[in-house]
């Protein structure tokens, strides 16, 4: 796998848990031409789009789709 991948994230869900002070997400990621996404790559997209370090981005509960073009994801960020 490549550095530098082409893989597009998705917003499906997000809430705001002010009393664990986090947020909770859930993306899609389309990735067409590759079987999956490193988690490192998702983490460094996800702190660059919510302006944070990748060190308080936590993505986890990884599920590829049949045929691998497609993602889902769930990540926290404990900075509000």
């Amino acid at each position: 796998m490549s550095t530098g991948t082409t893989a597009t994230i998705r917003t499906r869900k997000f809430l705001t848990n002010r009393l664990l002070a986090r947020k909770q997400m859930v993306y899609d990621v389309l990735h067409p031409g590759l079987l999956s996404v490193n988690k490192t790559e998702i983490r460094e997209m996800l702190a660059a789009m919510y302006k944070v370090t990748p060190y308080v981005v936590v993505a986890f509960s990884f599920r590829t789709n049949f045929g691998g073009v497609r993602s889902t994801i769930f990540a926290l960020s404990t900075i509000l």
